[in-house]
């Protein structure tokens, strides 16, 4: 075969599975939230698209014809039941099925291809007959377009638009664009009338019906449109990465990038033996490689950084067949933050988080029945949450099962010879014994549990990233357990400021909004600083130069800006010198060589290779004396 086309299938193979990872993953989400779904099926529809037209081209006939009837079993379908769900889940099992290596044989591969076929073609018109379309009254959005048209007779009852428009602003930040295309001559102006329309760009995390009731009075006289441009964080379609490496090229690219900065250092001890014009141009040359290196050197880091999100993918597919192999349905709710980390350390997280998800279907969720009995709802909860504190990754992954069987765990304790401690307290002991290898309380092995492997590698993959697992259980009530893993680095997009001619950074996702400086909006209370925000709060003004024991320079402060943060649902302002641009930015820990320090979360390394501290707004928050105050 042709080496150029081996890797080509490769690569596609590759593309396919990472494709069908997120249709499955749509039609998990499309089952649990019809809404976010039917938000989402554009995106999806342009990927079943693209990866029809892909198969056909690399001859992989099947996946293409069942991918077409995927588009025509999804038409123009609203509402989204778990059947749908199901069927469209084992068509994409298929379609990894054609990818595999081993094929059996034709005659059953036509058959499994006729009777996926047939599923989507009979549940698709079956389907077709019985959707309703459902009113958006829940959808969850980030971003939203406004399109506000009072009637002429708006004013007449004493409606005032920029008032909406205020009201708007204490959601979030708003873009406002106002048009008058309709404004009259002047000689036919009426001061009573309206002729203005607005369309409104907002960004905030709320849901329409909260969004819908700020035009709740004035609904009957304006024409109002309101589409959603973009989901909530956790619930937004990421388009797969059609370029990677593997590990072999990256280790290649690194070690081309050390031998570079190593002859760049050989270059400058040989500099000082030129001529002086020679020394200047070598010198200039010599600048300018090791700027282009420290770039590759810094977008090589970048590509060995993963979403971490992509740790937690398998587990909603993984959640639903478990649920429907021991009959245990349960919903599975995650938030993960958007932040990349290390690939060594999302790829480590896979198999803890596979084993603790079986874990809570084997031992911690009851059967339906058990839960009304108990008067719990019949589905199992399961709640995964995962973000970065300080310089840790905290991970919770708690269910609302029966909690730990202090019994049980006992009679498997005395038949594994394992003693109690006095000293020590019996439910600490409990959550200790659980983690010990063969230790496992079902009273048969089956396909999920009873063979002793489990928790105990859950604590051993943490421990070889350098964390500790902690466990809390309360009967009846269900268990949690918290992950703490170390961070050496992680990609998080900042926004770069400049204070006595420090360049400093600050974390995106913590801005609010920001304002060129105005005295006016400074005032003085009990002797603290305070800013006048554009709805007119009134939020605390925190001097970083002071914090940050910088001297000032002697600049026009009307020259300077103030930043609007959010820390912990806290606003706050800080005055800087200057705004640079907004970037990714690869951030280091500054552990071990510094412990604790107030204020800063990292070290932000920047394109031209400089460093920059990377500050920690809530910790600034607690260094301000005034919320101590209140």
């Amino acid at each position: 075969m042709n080496p150029s086309l081996s890797s080509a299938t490769a690569a596609f193979h590759e593309e396919a599975l990472e494709t069908l990872r997120q249709i499955e993953q749509w039609a998990l989400t499309s089952s649990q939230d019809l809404l976010a779904g039917n938000v989402e099926q554009q995106g999806t529809r342009r990927l079943l698209h693209s990866l029809k037209g892909t198969a056909a081209s690399f001859g992989n006939e099947p996946m293409a014809q069942v991918i077409h009837a995927i588009e025509s079993f999804l038409g123009d379908k609203q509402q989204f039941s778990m059947q749908d769900s199901e069927i469209l889940l084992t068509a994409i099992d298929y379609c990894r099925q054609t990818l595999s290596v081993a094929e059996s044989s034709p005659q059953m591969q036509g058959k499994n291809l006729a009777d996926c076929l047939a599923m989507l073609k009979s549940q698709g018109q079956h389907a077709q007959e019985s959707s309703n379309a459902m009113p958006p009254h829940e959808i969850n959005g980030s971003v939203w377009q406004i399109d506000f048209a009072p009637h002429r007779q708006f004013f007449e009852n004493g409606h005032d638009p920029l008032r909406i428009i205020k009201a708007l602003r204490n959601l979030g930040p708003v873009k406002v664009s106002v048009f008058t295309d309709k404004l009259p001559d002047f000689a036919d102006f009426d001061p009573f009338q309206c002729y203005l329309r607005w369309q409104i760009t907002l960004k905030a995390e709320l849901d329409y019906k909260k969004l819908i009731t700020q035009f709740e009075w004035v609904k009957h006289q304006c024409d109002l449109s309101i589409d959603l441009l973009a989901l909530t964080q956790t619930n937004r379609f990421i388009e797969p990465n059609r370029y990677k490496l593997n590990a072999a090229d990256l280790d290649s690219l690194l070690t081309i990038s050390q031998t570079l900065q190593s002859q760049l250092h050989k270059d400058f001890a040989l500099t000082n033996q030129l001529n002086p014009t020679d020394r200047v141009r070598l010198s200039r040359r010599n600048h300018a490689m090791k700027r282009q290196q420290q770039l590759l050197q810094r977008q090589l880091l970048q590509i060995t950084m993963r979403p971490l999100a992509d740790a937690f993918a398998r587990l909603p597919r993984m959640a639903l067949d478990l649920g429907q192999k021991t009959q245990k349905p349960v919903q599975l709710h995650m938030h993960i933050a958007p932040i990349e980390l290390d690939s060594l350390v999302v790829n480590s997280l896979t198999d803890p988080l596979m084993h603790l998800l079986r874990n809570a279907l084997a031992h911690g969720i009851e059967s339906p029945g058990q839960r009304q009995q108990s008067g719990k709802p019949i589905n199992g909860q399961i709640h995964i949450s995962a973000e970065q504190v300080d310089e840790q990754l905290l991970i919770r992954f708690s269910d609302d099962g029966a909690g730990l069987s202090e019994q049980q765990i006992l009679t498997k304790a005395r038949q594994m010879g394992i003693n109690k401690q006095n000293a020590m307290d019996i439910s600490q002991q409990l959550s200790e014994w659980v983690f010990r290898a063969g230790f496992s309380t079902a009273k048969s092995a089956d396909a999920i549990s009873g063979r002793g492997i489990g928790l105990d590698v859950v604590k051993q993959h943490v421990t070889d990233l350098g964390g500790r697992i902690e466990l809390a259980s309360s009967k009846g009530k269900g268990c949690c357990f918290t992950l703490f893993i170390p961070i050496e680095r992680s990609l998080v997009d900042v926004q770069m400021v400049r204070i006595a001619e420090q360049t400093l950074a600050l974390p995106l996702i913590n801005l609010i909004d920001s304002y060129v400086f105005d005295s006016n909006r400074v005032i003085w209370q009990h002797g603290k600083q305070w800013f006048i925000t554009d709805d007119s709060r009134q939020i605390p003004l925190f001097d970083l130069c002071k914090f940050l024991q910088l001297t000032p320079m002697d600049e026009d402060e009307e020259s300077s800006f103030i930043i609007v943060l959010n820390a912990e649902n806290h606003f706050f302002a800080v005055q800087v010198e200057s705004l640079a641009e907004q970037a990714q930015l690869l951030i280091k820990s500054l552990r071990p060589h510094y412990r604790q320090l107030n204020g800063i979360k990292g070290i932000a390394i920047l394109p031209e290779g400089n460093l920059a501290l990377l500050l920690d707004p809530s910790r600034l928050l607690m260094s301000l004396p005034i919320f101590g105050d209140n």
